[in-house]
């Protein structure tokens, strides 16, 4: 499977033969037997297939597909609806190093619910594709120091991939440095050149490491953000590894911004990194 379109259409039922690769994000309860899956595809964006009688004992679709696994799958795509009907479900990789600790499988959790809540339906987004199956890869040899700090590259390179990415561009009639004042709401530096008729908006503290911070996650794959990370012998005062300066403040930033421009509730994401800290007390 190439993932490409098959030309052949049934006229009558307006319905589009597929192939395509694709990480299953999401598996609910449909019925005593059936699965309403989401999917995360490579070249289609995110879709919804049905599995009906999925946990039957002799149904073909038994083990195929759970939360992390990569899948090739065949569908019949509607027009007019946004659930598919699947024809054909092949698991191509399992990442069973996801279900041997638990910090890795949170963190996949976590990265899956985030791509669920910001991809849209049927939009293709091969970045976004890429960028998670990279994170979910690395998870099951990830460091348990690190596993937070890959979830902040993958954070980052999600508003990029999205079109949502903070704007640090600084104000040229500074003389080329910013404030430190951040607006959330405009996702940019406040700037004293702004027109005064135009009121402050709410705005936070932002360290100059967190921009730099955020630049060398977006020009950084993960492999390499981890293999800088391990190397650096950084620590902060209370002894907790800080491989990269502004670490600590990055982690707010980008848990305010994504409430704030995503729509997301706060929980989520609080609780996953409250339980990877404590679990670790030398985790960044």
């Amino acid at each position: 499977m190439n993932g490409t379109t098959r030309p052949s259409r049934s006229d009558a039922a307006s319905v589009l033969f597929l192939k395509d690769e694709a990480v299953c994000l999401n598996v609910r309860p449909f019925s005593k037997t059936s699965h309403m899956v989401t999917w995360m595809t490579r070249d289609h964006g995110c879709i919804t297939t049905p599995i009906k009688g999925g946990q039957r004992t002799k149904s073909g679709f038994l083990g195929c597909y759970d939360v992390a696994y990569t899948c090739e799958l065949v569908y019949y795509a509607h027009d007019r609806n946004g659930v598919h009907h699947i024809r054909e479900c092949v698991p191509v990789t399992f990442r069973e190093a996801l279900r041997k600790g638990w910090r890795a499988a949170a963190a996949a959790d976590y990265a899956c619910d985030l791509t669920l809540r910001t991809a849209r339906h049927n939009l293709p987004n091969a970045a976004l594709y890429a960028h998670l199956t990279e994170l979910l890869d690395r998870l099951g040899d990830c460091p348990k120091a690190f596993v937070p700090l890959a979830l902040l590259w993958f954070e980052s390179v999600l508003l990029r991939v999205t079109g949502l990415m903070p704007d640090f561009t600084l104000c040229v009639a500074c003389g080329g440095q910013p404030s430190a004042d951040f607006s959330l709401e405009e996702g940019r530096f406040y700037c004293e050149h702004r027109p005064s008729r135009l009121i402050k908006p709410d705005s936070i503290r932002l360290h100059r490491d967190i921009p730099e911070l955020f630049a060398f996650f977006l020009t950084h794959s993960l492999a390499e953000t981890l293999e800088a990370a391990v190397a650096s012998e950084r620590t902060d005062d209370l002894g907790r590894p800080e491989p990269f300066p502004g670490i600590f403040g990055l982690r707010r930033f980008l848990g305010l911004f994504l409430c704030g421009h995503l729509d997301l509730l706060p929980g989520p994401r609080r609780t996953v990194l409250d339980l990877l800290l404590s679990g670790n007390a030398a985790a960044p």
